[in-house]
């Protein structure tokens, strides 16, 4: 239920929107990071400490 608050208030999606779509969806879409905010793989942070 929280979730929903959250969708309804921050992000203007009604419920009967949220209640049709595919909720795991919903929740990766919620907590997804802007890609300088996202973790490193391992090769790209190899690729970054050798310049």
């Amino acid at each position: 239920m929280y979730f929903k608050k959250r969708l309804l208030f921050e992000s203007g999606i009604s419920l009967s929107t949220i209640d049709q779509e595919d909720y795991f969806e919903l929740l990766e879409v919620m907590s997804s990071k802007p890609r300088d905010k996202r973790a490193l793989s391992a090769a790209e942070a190899h690729r970054r400490m050798r310049g």
